[in-house]
């Protein structure tokens, strides 16, 4: 029997999840859909053995026309009323019946459908350049409200690009929204700066650990109390400087779990039995104590940007910085040929922060697979769909590659129909969207 969490759909997302998605069942989208580049994109899908197909087909047209599928898809959605419609009315006097508003009113319904499907812990992010992404995001807004925009990230996806009349254009933009201020959220961290561990952390000799005291008083906060926290500990008094014991967070994260069943004293005596407060002469205060483990390092911000050549620059590593979500070069072994194909450690880092532990991903434009391959290799549960069937035949190949997964056996499989094989693919042209 299939697994009744994976499932890869072959169709239009918007019938697919007005089909087949249940309400409130996703934890996580991540959809990277068409940009309305105005680019035809091709697929050079390469064979078992590395090298490329003989011929490229067109895996889709980025191009949007405002004609009669345009006008319904509008009208369908100004009709159901809301935020949604006023945002499509308002783009209409705006843009008028632009190829522009073609793309918007595409992309409308198909976002009222994912905020349908995610859970009221879930999260979406939507993969976007600077085309139209700031119209993107008035749409998010109307879809998710405002209050619940969380980030926009922006990722370097490539090294260099050379215009002679602006800048560079060498980044996308991922706009992160949450379904509700309930939401799940996991700090990721980075490896520190080795320059930073170098000027705040110490090398021990003897345990080969990196050490940092915090100075100052740290273990006390203002305002006595008349309860356990307010008495002496070894010579130290702290109402008699009006100060009450107050143990700071990263303290108790390096002690066991029974730690937080101890009394305030008792704490204090285990934290210095342990060498994390150390007393020394002269100093007013006991000194704490943090020593640099695995799991130490920066939480991520919103720029996600690999820098060549800083090999060596981070700390505990000798990959660059932001090395997990470099962009892939031409010949990088990762890829396989699908142009608009991300590199698998963004799609990681995503998952890894907006999905809980064995949580369902849905990617509804799903290209290439990256996104399932990402959340099955962290044991998530996935559902990609993509109306591209040598996209989806693609995916089946990569899925089996990477982990002997077999559709129906191992996943659902639903809607392909005579999906071309590698020789048929070479006299097949696959006609518009998904990425």
């Amino acid at each position: 029997m299939p697994s009744e969490r994976n499932a890869l759909y072959c169709g239009d997302n918007l019938e697919v999840l007005r089909r087949h998605g249940r309400d409130e069942t996703v934890d996580l989208v991540y959809l990277d859909p068409p940009f309305n580049s105005g680019q035809n994109y091709h697929q050079l899908f390469k064979t078992r053995n590395g090298t490329a197909s003989a011929a490229p087909i067109l895996a889709f047209e980025d191009t949007w026309r405002w004609d009669a599928a345009a006008t319904t898809a509008f009208y369908e959605t100004v009709e159901t009323g809301g935020r949604v419609a006023d945002a499509l009315l308002a783009f209409r006097r705006f843009l008028g019946d632009s190829d522009l508003l073609a793309y918007l009113s595409m992309m409308a319904p198909r976002l009222v459908g994912l905020r349908r499907v995610l859970k009221n812990i879930g999260s979406i992010y939507l993969h976007c350049d600077p085309t139209a992404s700031h119209y993107l995001k008035m749409l998010m807004d109307a879809v998710f409200g405002p209050e619940n925009f969380r980030n926009e990230i922006v990722w370097r996806r490539t090294g260099a690009h050379g215009p002679r009349r602006s800048f560079g254009p060498i980044h996308d933009t991922l706009l992160f929204y949450s379904k509700t201020s309930d939401y799940f959220f996991q700090v990721v961290k980075r490896p520190y700066m080795k320059g930073h561990v170098d000027s705040r952390y110490m090398l021990e000799s003897e345990t080969g650990r990196y050490k940092f005291t915090s100075g100052g008083n740290v273990l006390t906060g203002a305002g006595a109390t008349g309860g356990e926290s307010g008495r002496p500990w070894r010579g130290f008094d702290p109402a008699a400087k009006n100060r009450h014991w107050a143990i700071p967070g990263f303290l108790a994260e390096q002690m066991p779990a029974p730690f937080a069943e101890l009394g305030v004293l008792a704490k204090l005596d285990a934290l210095y039995a342990a060498g994390l407060i150390e007393i020394r002469l002269g100093v007013a205060w006991p000194t704490p104590v943090r020593y640099l483990s695995e799991a130490d390092g920066q939480p991520l911000g919103d720029i996600w940007a690999y820098q060549p050549y800083t090999a060596g620059t981070v700390h505990g590593t000798e990959e660059g910085i932001d090395a997990d979500v470099a962009w892939m070069g031409p010949t990088d072994p990762e890829r396989l040929g699908y142009q608009t194909q991300k590199p698998l450690g963004l799609l990681a880092r995503i998952i890894g922060s907006s999905c809980p532990p064995g949580g369902l991903v849905l990617d509804p434009f799903c290209g290439c697979g990256t996104t399932l391959v990402a959340a099955q290799g962290g044991a998530h549960g996935w559902i990609g769909i993509d109306q591209n069937q040598a996209a989806i035949g693609l995916v089946k190949e990569r899925l089996r590659e990477a982990f002997g997964l077999e559709p129906e056996l191992d996943y659902a499989l639903v809607g392909e129909s005579a999906v071309p094989t590698r020789r048929e693919r070479r006299k097949t042209v696959i006609g518009r969207r998904g990425r």
